[in-house]
């Protein structure tokens, strides 16, 4: 009974800030830099991560791709390898143990491959947002890193950027 009247009373406190909760400029405006920072390293990070998780999906399919291939040289090379019991598993325990290792594979790589598709639907995602955050920067710079390059008269001028 306690818990019902503390949940309520919970909601509401957390919906209306009091006057000295209030967000100032300064906080805001540091949270809005600290945001784009992480849309603007993070689409890059997800997209590292749909490549990754990509391969490593692609491994593990080549894997029970494998796994199975031995399973159908073993049914090839003998025949009562590949008799099913009533339960629909296989007689041999080696041939039930192959099956077993390619579909372990097989999940794996299904796994992967979906946390790599999401992974790239984020990185989608992050590209769109960060591309629609630049809408008063020109469009001639496209990265701003750590290296300058500055023409000069006699010649060009290059230095090193370090923001502390």
């Amino acid at each position: 009974m306690i818990r019902i009247g503390f949940l309520p009373a919970l909601a509401v406190t957390l919906l209306a800030p009091l006057t000295a909760q209030q967000v100032s400029p300064a906080v805001a405006a540091d949270h809005a830099s600290w945001t784009r920072g992480l849309v603007h390293y993070g689409k890059w990070l997800s997209a590292a991560l749909a490549v990754t998780f990509t391969g490593l999906g692609a491994h593990e399919h080549a894997s029970s791709d494998d796994v199975f291939r031995q399973l159908l040289e073993s049914c090839r090379g003998d025949p009562t390898n590949c008799a099913l019991g009533p339960a629909g598993t296989y007689v041999n325990p080696t041939s039930e143990q192959l099956y077993q290792t390619s579909v372990h594979y097989d999940r794996r790589a299904r796994t992967q491959l979906l946390a790599g598709q999401a992974g790239l639907l984020l990185a989608a995602g992050l590209f769109l947002a960060d591309h629609g955050r630049r809408a008063n920067e020109p469009d001639n710079i496209p990265y701003r890193g750590l290296v300058l390059v500055e023409p000069r008269a006699d010649g060009a001028r290059v230095g090193m950027r370090v923001k502390f």
